[in-house]
């Protein structure tokens, strides 16, 4: 018992003394620092600690990682290509902003334009004039297809009208010139030429041509066919088309589509022109589903011709109208689908191409760290 007393109340006056220190550290921690004269603050002078050196290591490392190259920085067009790493080291190709998900309203509103002025409307105002009035065939033909390619004659003085006011925008890559147009505006114009021209014959003749009446979407098909079949073969350009500039290797007719359709009608501006050309240059898995794509339709093409002759030569009048009209779209729809398909299958190879190549640089980065260890 009286040792017990004395250990209590020397447990008692170390608790207090523990206390009062603690609360002389607490104000202290609380009042602004200052430096003491005696004290080298100097950092050089003390050991930094492991930890520390190698979050600043680690800080060195992503500054010059991210920070670009003059000679990056001297190839910059709209696209700031500085955020894109390395074609061998990225996990994924180059993003392209488009997507077409985000734009399911205005596709919407097109297709069933088109359903409606070029298939439905024509074949109704036909076959009811045909039923209850007793109009000359040929007048019949020109009412019925008053309606035809009447919102393509509308886009195109919408592109142009785009492309001339606001050439920095929406214009090609390195193209400052207000009539600088690109490739898809011209050959639109000379589309609607093809197209306009044997139905305005066929129809007015005071007797009607009606094989070439029937055809006409014929030679748009086999128009379209022959720029995709001429562009398989990466030529020389002897002029500029749309970012490519003379002198430069002829891509596949689908690209400039694509290119030219996105960045103006779909309202993407140069941005998007920088972006598909990026991910052209990057990735050889997509530089070959743009050839396979412009060869499925350049194809498709012939074969859409082949069937609409057979019905041109083949039926009546009365039923190869309907059918002309109808068998356009019904092969639109399959050739859409199935290139729809391959498209997302070949982006998949694609995202795993890129995948397998980083981590291939990645394997043999650690394997030349090593040897440099040893």
């Amino acid at each position: 018992m009286g040792l017990e007393l004395p250990l209590g109340k020397e447990l008692a006056s170390q608790a207090s003394e523990a206390q009062r220190r603690d609360g002389m550290a607490s104000s202290i921690a609380e009042q602004p620092s200052v430096p003491s004269p005696h004290l080298n603050t100097n950092s050089n002078s003390l050991p930094p600690s492991p930890s520390h050196s190698n979050e600043k290591e680690r800080e060195q490392e992503q500054e010059q990682t991210s920070r670009p190259s003059s000679s990056t920085q001297n190839s910059r067009t709209s696209l700031d290509f500085t955020k894109f790493p390395n074609p061998d080291t990225r996990s994924g190709p180059p993003p392209l902003s488009f997507n077409p998900w985000t734009k399911k309203s205005s596709i919407i509103i097109c297709t069933t334009g088109l359903l409606f002025f070029d298939l439905i409307l024509p074949c109704l105002v036909y076959y009811t004039l045909t039923a209850y009035t007793t109009l000359s065939i040929e007048i019949n033909l020109g009412i019925s297809c008053a309606s035809l390619g009447l919102g393509e004659l509308l886009e195109l003085p919408l592109r142009g009208y785009r492309l001339y006011k606001f050439p920095q925008i929406y214009a090609p890559l390195n193209q400052t010139s207000k009539w600088g147009f690109d490739f898809l505006f011209w050959w639109y114009l000379l589309a609607t030429i093809i197209g306009i021209v044997p139905y305005v014959i066929s129809t007015s003749l005071d007797t009607p041509i009606l094989w070439l009446f029937l055809f006409t979407p014929g030679f748009l098909a086999l128009f379209a066919s022959a720029t995709a079949a001429i562009s398989l073969y990466p030529f020389t350009l002897p002029l500029r088309v749309s970012s490519s500039a003379k002198g430069e290797k002829c891509k596949p007719f689908t690209y400039y589509i694509l290119e030219d359709f996105i960045s103006v009608d779909a309202s993407q501006t140069r941005q998007y022109r920088s972006e598909l050309l990026l991910r052209w240059d990057s990735s050889p898995i997509f530089r070959r589903l743009i050839w396979e794509v412009n060869f499925w339709w350049a194809v498709g093409g012939v074969v859409f011709t082949g069937a609409l002759a057979g019905i041109t030569w083949g039926c009546d009048f009365g039923v190869a109208y309907g059918l002309s009209f109808g068998v356009l779209f019904v092969w639109i729809g399959v050739w859409a689908a199935a290139t729809w398909g391959w498209v997302r299958w070949r982006l998949g190879v694609e995202m795993e191409w890129f995948r397998c190549r980083a981590r291939e640089i990645a394997i043999e980065g650690d394997r030349e760290k090593g040897g440099e260890t040893v």
